[in-house]
């Protein structure tokens, strides 16, 4: 009895089992694998089963690493040196196992074994991306849309790992940003911030499915506090932040000597100057979010792998980057509100997947997001980007899916850009539409109406509409109880009555 005891404790010992162990951070993984190859007295196919990583407070004769991989093989726990680990392959069992095992298998383990977890690191990261968060919501730069949040959490929910290696055991929450780029930012403090341009550039959810995979690869693999420890360079946080907040006061004041022509109740646009001041280059670095391209065709490995294992096409992430490359190389501006050298390493990756096939469109999809795509045009409009509010009503209109404002909006894009009978013809129709599905006055149909009507010279047609428009005005005038809704009005009366008094001069 004496000699098996004897012969288990050897073989313990060999494979460099820790009786002693440090594991107050370390979570349980219990992960499925086996053996690759014969390692010691295993045979390869041997059954096993990852319990946990451990710092090791005991030595191995076989190893210099203290990190060990504790086994569960035939019954017996065992240690396996953290760099030994590759004699196992490891079987996913769900999303928390897949992310736990690429933290395994991308060497992370001796990454924090060198620089250790950098946990006052991360609690700066968690009081910048706080800040920044606080910078976002003064300006109004979250788009608010309860369903359309949910929705997109719901997607997250199935991707993100409910807990990770040594740290970041919660999942993310997920911020929609009012930005026209197509742009998505994992922040320090678990907020996952998703432009609404990003939302309108995708047709189909498996898009969006793989986008935010790509993001929780970047999160998983610590990118951002490998980026952050190569910026070197760092201002103080009140003087960095501070000056972003000068910034969005110029923008918001240069706005200020501008007019918004329509009318949108309820609806908060913002200016893109503003939106290049709380997202561009240096926010990005600061963030830890310029990743490198070898970063960046990680995380594009990992999504697809991910896509795989939970049975969704491959090929959706070649065809989202695509429709991202396409809206940036359209803008004729690599830089704006991109994410370091995205947009030079874009073509590249898309070309490192190979061949695919396109994505057919997702109804479900863009019936969900048809109302972001409104607010897109509208947001495009309000900054005076005409094409840019046409393609986006047009691409609602294109899939039976337009609201009146989408017509109102694409109405407007044509008279911004051309002034023939056919062009105004088409227009009119366009408002006809809007008018059609609207289920009460529309002040902005009436307005293009006027100015339509004006460049055909219909000056009789053109006395009845106005007189129609000022009734509208009067009644909601009587009607608002806003202090600016109100001064837009008058505004507008007295540009009504003046006019009349000029064409009936």
């Amino acid at each position: 009895m004496k000699r098996i005891l004897l012969s288990v404790m050897t073989i313990l010992f060999s494979l460099g089992i820790v009786f002693s162990q440090s594991t107050s951070q370390n979570p349980m993984l219990n992960i499925k694998g086996v053996f690759k190859t014969d390692y010691l007295n295993i045979t390869k196919g041997t059954p096993t089963v990852l319990q946990r990583i451990i710092k090791s407070q005991i030595p191995t004769y076989n190893s210099n690493s203290e990190t060990q991989a504790v086994v569960i093989t035939n019954g017996i726990q065992s240690g396996i040196p953290i760099n030994r680990l590759d004699v196992i392959e490891l079987f996913p069992e769900n999303s928390t196992s897949f992310w736990q095992i690429a933290q395994l298998s991308n060497d992370l383990i001796s990454y924090y074994d060198k620089k250790g977890t950098q946990e006052i690191l991360r609690q700066e990261q968690k009081e910048e991306s706080d800040e920044y968060l606080k910078e976002l919501t003064q300006s109004q730069l979250f788009y608010e849309d309860a369903a359309i949040e949910d929705y997109l959490q719901c997607l997250l929910l199935s991707i993100a790992p409910t807990q990770l290696y040594l740290h970041r055991n919660t999942i993310p929450q997920i911020r929609i940003l009012k930005s026209p780029a197509p742009d998505v930012l994992m922040l320090g403090n678990q907020s996952l911030l998703v432009s609404t341009g990003l939302l309108t550039t995708l047709d189909t959810e498996e898009e969006l499915y793989a986008i935010l995979s790509r993001e929780v690869a970047h999160e998983v693999l610590d990118h951002s506090i490998i980026t952050i420890n190569k910026n070197i360079t760092r201002a103080k946080r009140a003087e960095f932040w501070g000056s972003v907040a000068n910034g969005v006061v110029a923008a918001t004041e240069e706005f200020l000597y501008q007019r918004y022509y329509n009318y949108e109740p309820g609806a908060i646009f913002i200016t893109n100057d503003i939106i290049q001041t709380l997202i561009n280059e240096n926010i990005i670095n600061r963030m830890g979010l310029d990743y490198s391209e070898k970063q960046e065709l990680e995380a594009d490995e990992y999504a697809i792998k991910y896509m795989e294992f939970s049975g969704k096409n491959k090929d959706a992430l070649a065809s989202a980057l695509t429709k991202i490359h396409a809206y940036y190389k359209n803008e004729h501006n690599a830089k704006i509100l991109s994410k370091g050298d995205i947009y030079g390493s874009l073509e590249k990756r898309i070309k490192k997947q190979g061949t695919f096939s396109p994505l057919p469109k997702d109804q479900k999809y863009l019936k969900i997001m048809s109302v972001v795509v409104s607010f897109e045009s509208g947001m495009m409009d309000y900054n005076g980007k005409y094409i840019a509010s046409g393609r986006l009503a047009m691409k609602n209109i294109k899939n039976k899916m337009a609201c009146p404002n989408d017509y109102i909006m694409m109405a407007n894009s044509i008279m911004r850009q051309s002034n023939t009978t056919k062009s105004n013809e088409e227009c009119i129709n366009y408002l006809n539409k809007a008018e059609q599905l609207s289920k009460s006055p529309n002040i902005n149909i009436y307005k293009l109406r006027i100015l339509l009507l004006l460049r055909e010279n219909k000056h009789t047609d053109v006395i009845r509409q106005l007189q129609h428009y000022q009734e509208l005005l009067g009644t909601m005038l009587q009607q608002s109880q806003n202090e600016k809704e109100q001064q837009w009005l008058v505004t507008e009366q007295s540009w009504v009555e003046g006019l009349i008094y000029r064409i009936t001069l």
